[in-house]
């Protein structure tokens, strides 16, 4: 059983293959941190054949998004959306943005909000993810 030590402390990234439960599918969840702050951090599950952005979550009270019908501000969830690349028209932008759900417990958290991605996009852990010591 292979084992992940996801390092969050400033300037880490990393990624994770996933599959799906039946093999068929394999998806890379994508993390990374900022180097010169210690509240901002982006994480997101790409499909690895095309990859396409599924599911991102980003920490940065102080980041934004233009969606094709407006801006959301601070910390937020991007999600694919067919309908958002055919309405922003710019030939790449395949999500759109929405407010953090509530299901993220504790934004200033990095493991809370890494554990609450997991839990969010459905994945089974069991065991495989340690953290590594934050300084």
């Amino acid at each position: 059983m292979r084992k992940y030590k996801v390092d969050l402390s400033p300037g880490q990234s990393g990624n994770i293959l996933l599959r799906s439960f039946d093999g068929h599918y394999e998806f890379i969840l994508n993390y990374s941190t900022s180097k010169f702050r210690n509240d901002k951090i982006s994480i997101h599950i790409r499909e690895k054949e095309t990859n396409l952005s599924l599911v991102r979550v980003n920490i940065d009270p102080n980041g934004f998004h233009n969606n094709s019908d407006g801006v959301i501000r601070g910390n937020r969830i991007l999600i694919f959306s067919n309908e958002e690349f055919c309405n922003k028209n710019d030939g790449f932008t395949h999500v759109k943005a929405y407010p953090l759900p509530s299901c993220f417990t504790n934004p200033s958290d990095l493991e809370q909000v890494f554990l609450d991605f997991l839990m969010y996009i459905n994945v089974q852990r069991e065991g495989k993810i340690e953290f590594a010591d934050l300084v």
